[in-house]
C-alpha cells in the first residue's frame, strides 16, 4: 500500500532487510564515509549512523520486532465480556474495561459492544429538554 503525499509516493516503512542492511554497512565500516555509502546505495546518512547506532548496542543489525505490540484489538472471550456488561448496564466503558480485568482500549470496548448489538447510554442524566418534553406528554 503507498500513499501519495506532495507529489511523490511515499510507502509504509518496512524494515530493510538484513542482507541489505550487511551489504551497506560493510563498506561503510572499511572507508568510514557515509556520504560515499550513501551515493551507491540511496540510503540517508541518519538511517547508516541509527544502523551504526544499533550494531554498537546490540552487535546485530537485526530490525527491532515486537515495538508496535500492545494489546490485542479483540476480545477472546466474548461470551464472558458479554456477562460482564449484562451485569453492570449502567457502567461506562471505563469502568466496564476495569470491572470486566481484560486489558483493551475505549474504541475495542464500543467496538465490541456493537458487534454485540449492545447499546450503552450516552447520557447519564436527561437533558432539561427532554425532561420538559417528557412532562408536557404526560
Amino acid at each position: 500500500m503507498s500513499v501519495k503525499k506532495n507529489n511523490k509516493e511515499k510507502k509504509n516503512a518496512i524494515p530493510l532487510s538484513n542482507d541489505l542492511r550487511k551489504r551497506v554497512m560493510d563498506p561503510y565500516e572499511r572507508h568510514g564515509s557515509a556520504t560515499l555509502t550513501n551515493q551507491v546505495f540511496s540510503i540517508s546518512r541518519s538511517v547508516i549512523y541509527d544502523w551504526k547506532k544499533l550494531k554498537a548496542s546490540t552487535g546485530s543489525l537485526k530490525a527491532k520486532e515486537g515495538y508496535q505490540a500492545r494489546y490485542n484489538h479483540k476480545i477472546q472471550n466474548a461470551e464472558e465480556f458479554r456477562r460482564c456488561v449484562e451485569e453492570n448496564s449502567g457502567f461506562t466503558l471505563q469502568k466496564l474495561i476495569k470491572k470486566s480485568g481484560i486489558e483493551m482500549s475505549l474504541n475495542t470496548c464500543s467496538r465490541q459492544l456493537k458487534k454485540l448489538a449492545i447499546t450503552r447510554k450516552k447520557r447519564l442524566t436527561d437533558s432539561k429538554n427532554v425532561m420538559k418534553l417528557s412532562e408536557k406528554l404526560l
